[in-house]
This record gives C-alpha cells, structure tokens and sequence, in this order.
C-alpha cells in the first residue's frame, strides 16, 4: 500500500509555478503588473526568441529595499495585502506574492532594484530555483528584471510553447492593452533588438487605440453607468469582418477575460461588430479577483449590471454607418466580357406577364403582387442561344430562361455565388497565383505580428510582405478572380481562417474563405441584369460542376417541364 508524503520544494513549488507562469506572456504579464503597482510611469519589456531564451521587464517605480530582494523571491511575501480583510478590497493588480518565486521556480533569474531615497541598489540572482548571489549594486531607479531559459529544465513544458512568432504575438497583445489600460505610462516592447510597439504615455486613450486598431474607420466613445458599475466603452467597426469581434475588457484596470463580458458583447457584436475595449469600474468588494492564480477571472457581485452595462452602451454607440468590404485599391485589368456587370436596378412594372410586343396579360387567381412577373422580350438574337432563349427578368429579380422543354427560373445572386465559388476553387487548386500591388499597405503591428505568425502559409497562398524602416508592407495577395477586396480585408479574413484551424490542408481553409467572401461580391436579387449579363451568367452556370445549387446550399433553379405545364393546364 502506498504511503503519504510531503513533496519536495522542488517538486511543490514547480507544480505551483505551472499555475502561474505557463509561457512567455504570462511572465511578462506578472513582471509588468509588478511595475504598474509599483507607479512606474516608465515600463520597457525586451523579449529574445519570443521570451523563450530572455525576457527583461524595467520600469522607473518605487523599486525594492536592499535587505527585501531576498524576501521578494519568496513565496506567498507581498507588500500589497497583509490580512483576510484585505481580500475583500484589493486595489493592485498583484496581490498572492507568488510571481517573481513561481519564475525563479522555472527559471534563472536576476533582479536589479532602487528606491528613490536611496543612495544604491542591490541586485540578487538565481539558478535552479536557488539563490547565487546577493550584493549591493550601482544602478538606476526602479527595477529590473530578467528571465533567462524559460523551463529549461523542465522539457514537457518546454515543448508545447509556439514558435517565437507566436509567443511574440501573445506578448505583444497583453502590452498593448495594458498600454491602452494606462496612456499615462510609456510603454515599450522590443524583440531581437526591434522596436515592436511603443506608447509615449501623455494620456490619450484614444492615441493608444488609433495605433493599434484599423486605421480609417472612426473610433467612438461613451460611459454609461448601470447600478454599482461604470462603463467607458470604446467602440470601432470593422471592415470586412462582419459578425466577429475583438475585446479588449479591464475590470478596476485589470486585463480580464471573464465570461460574463463575453457573453454581453457577444449579444450586442451581432449588429455592432468590430473592436471593443471595455472599462468597468466598480468597488473592489463587489468583486472577486481571488479566482485563480492567473488572475485573468473574476466574478462579479451583481453580474447583470455587467449585462445592463454594455447593452446601454450599445444603445447610445447605435448602428455605425456601414463600411464597404469591397474595394478597389490596385490596377486590374479589365473584367472579361463574359462577367455579369451590376447595374442599378430600374423602375420595374407590376402586373401579370407583359411583353412588349404583344397585347395577351396571363393572371393567375393565385399571384399575389409578389408573385407577379414583368418581363420584356428581347429585341435581338444575342438573348438566344442554340439551347436557351432568355425571355427576361421578373420584378422579384428572377432570371426567367426557355430551354425548349422546359421554363427555368434563376435566382441570379446564389448563381453567381456558384460561379465565384468555383471559379475561386479552381485557381486555389492551380499553381499559385499572385497580384502585386501597386500601392503596398502598411500593415498596423497587431496585423503585422499577426501575419508574421503565419508568414509560411500565408506566403504559400500568394501574399507577400516586406520590412521597411517605417515597418511591414504587403506587397502581394493572392489573386482570386474578377472579385476585389480591399487588400488588408482579404488578409484579415485569411488571418482568420488559420487561427480558427482546418480539418484538410492549409489551401483549402483559405480558398473557402475566400469564395465566402466572393459570394457577398456577387450579384443581389434586386440588380438588373442586361440579356448578354444573363445569357453569359446562364453560360457560366452550365459550366460549373454543381450548378443546381449555390454553396450554401440553396437552389439556384427552378424548372418548369412543358410536360408538367400541361398537366397543370388540362392539355394532356
């Protein structure tokens, strides 16, 4: 039978550290929440191979007693709470005392610390989770501390961080939004020697925002209050992304990824989709931040008001005007003469069938208005073709065809859905196709980190990206047919594909993204199309390997057989 036994420090306090530190990010995140409670109004993270091999946090604040470091590395020792009552109104960030010991646990560490007062600092430093060194030390206000060989030894843990672009990313996320959380802090974050991101802390909340999200669309603001709690909502909608939000949401100024605030905007994004950043402000004791170690939960004494709080906001934001998702930004050579042109619709008649040439009305007891059809015959032969005659389009939009043995109507825009779908497919499954821009964007670095976590597949399917001095450029997308996207909408879109993952290959995620875009580019019911339009539209649907059919899966036919026509009408 098998005896209880107290594990080992060294085995303790690994276990406790994996609840803290489980990569990079969450390093960077405990070190700089250190230096924001510590009032820095100066906060510099330098990361190397993403984190993995050296994270360095400095900051200008209150810094650490000479006789104290020793103390800072210890487990459970804190200077921010000191008794149970304290629980129940905590105003810092950190407050468990076990960040700086769950690193020294999991890594070698050194800590460089000066109080304003004082005349030195001191610098203590760490090795297999044990103290090397402690001495008095020359150096500026503040503190400053870095991470060397991320769970070096610990190899299982070592193995699930991502590549150095993607611990970069997570890094580079968390700065940014504690930079919008705090525009009154500098803050900076440099990776292999590179500036990534910098704040120049004057205050602008709204500045902090202009650089990190899409450039363009105009960002919005309003605070509302509901019950105890406050809101400074800050709103901007998107372009291209329908239905899909970014949030960012800070809870007394801690970043926090709560569910009930997800679930608030989650039921307001479907009509204002786009970038949030969410302020609540409530009284410490009507929330619990002591929900795990990370510190990323909380739960809220009166959960509603978050409901209350966020909707009232979305009330006062209302609908934004609408941005385009299709546009024009690079040469293209002209469209074939085969694609279906979009023409504003025109005044159509109602009634029953009325041709041009001919006097004879046919209405039906059953038609009601939106049932009835007008069409006009057409004046030459280019409406006919050895097995098809077009005979017109009906006040609903319905593309009306006689095949000799029967009548078809088509519903032109899942017709062309159908085209633009496997049109986009096949130029997927051919070699890859490339359309340079004549006009590079430049990429914001949230999109720029983004895409350089996907450079390989993303490079692979035809975008192209370069390093400049002022920062990335997109030089290149693929080239998905007659259909134009604005450039950074097709990159974001794509960006989405990958992140959301694919059960088959890289390509085929990405290619049907992109025909789902194309199918908002085709042609509406409510356009009026010309004959050619339509003979040539009924010409690419014929050529297409699921015609009868869109890819959602809606008809894009209906036949009429003579046969059963005359059934109907009693000539059989």
């Amino acid at each position: 039978m098998l005896s209880i036994s107290a594990l080992t420090e060294e085995v303790w306090s690994r276990v406790a550290a994996g609840e803290v530190v489980e990569r990079p990010a969450s390093a960077v995140k405990e070190l700089v929440e250190n230096s924001l409670d510590a009032e820095a109004k100066r906060i510099r993270v330098s990361l190397t191979d993403g984190g993995r091999l050296s994270i360095i946090v400095e900051d200008d604040g209150t810094g650490i007693a000479f006789d104290e470091l020793p103390l800072a590395l210890a487990y459970h020792a804190t200077s921010k709470i000191s008794s149970l009552d304290d629980l129940e109104h905590i105003i810092t960030l950190g407050y468990r005392g076990e960040a700086l010991a769950s690193l020294v646990a999991v890594a070698d560490v050194e800590l460089r610390s000066r109080q304003k007062d004082s005349e030195s600092g001191g610098i203590i430093r760490t090795h297999d989770g044990k103290i090397t060194e402690h001495v008095p030390a020359n150096c500026p206000q503040g503190t400053r501390v870095k991470v060397a060989n991320l769970f070096s030894g610990l190899p299982a843990r070592r193995k699930f961080l991502k590549s150095a672009a993607g611990e970069l990313k997570r890094c580079a996320s968390f700065i940014r939004e504690y930079a919008v959380c705090n525009p009154k802090v500098a803050f900076s974050l440099e990776h292999d020697g590179k500036i990534i991101f910098t704040s120049d802390g004057a205050g602008s909340r709204e500045k902090v925002l202009s650089k990190i999200w899409d450039s363009g669309a105009k960002i919005q603001n309003v605070s509302v209050k509901a019950g105890h709690t406050e809101l400074e909502c800050w709103f901007q909608a998107r372009a291209g992304l329908s239905g899909r939000s970014d949030v960012m949401a800070f809870v007394n100024g801690r970043a926090v990824n709560d569910p009930a605030v997800k679930s608030a905007v989650g039921q307001v994004s479907r009509e204002l989709a786009g970038n949030w950043a969410l302020f609540f402000s409530l009284e410490p004791s009507l929330v619990d931040v002591n929900i795990h170690p990370a510190k990323s939960e909380v739960r809220f004494r009166y959960q509603n008001e978050i409901y209350e709080s966020v909707h009232e906001a979305a009330k006062h934001l209302g609908s934004p005007m609408p941005m385009p998702e299709i546009m024009t930004l690079s040469a293209r050579s002209p469209a074939p003469a085969s694609t279906p042109r979009v023409h504003a619709p025109s005044a159509q008649s109602s009634g029953g069938w009325n041709f041009r040439d001919s006097s004879a009305k046919i209405l039906s007891p059953q038609m009601n208005a939106q049932d009835m059809f007008s069409l006009t015959e057409p004046e030459s032969d280019e409406a006919s073709e050895p097995d098809v005659k077009y005979l017109g389009q009906s006040s609903g939009g319905y593309l009306i065809y006689d095949t000799h043995d029967a009548i078809i109507l088509v519903d032109p825009h899942a017709a062309h859905e159908r085209v633009n779908y496997e049109r986009i497919k096949s130029l997927a499954e051919a070699s890859r196709n490339v359309q340079k821009l004549l006009m590079p964007v430049m990429l914001h670095p949230t999109l720029a980190l983004e895409a350089h976590e996907y450079e390989r597949e993303l490079s692979a399917s035809g975008f192209s990206f370069e390093n400049t001095i002022n920062g990335v450029e997109l030089k290149a997308v693929p080239a998905i047919g007659e259909a134009e996207f604005e450039p950074e909408v097709l990159l974001r879109a794509s960006l989405q594909a990958l992140r959301v993952g694919h059960d088959g290959d890289v390509r085929e995620s990405l290619w049907r993204t992109w025909a789902t875009m194309a199918c908002k580019a085709s042609v509406k019911l409510t356009s009026e199309l010309s004959r050619d339009e339509a003979l040539s539209l009924w010409r690419e649907l014929q050529e297409c390997e699921q015609p009868n059919v869109c890819p959602h899966g809606r008809p894009t036919m209906i036949e009429l057989k003579n046969s059963d026509l005359l059934k109907r009408f009693g000539r059989e």
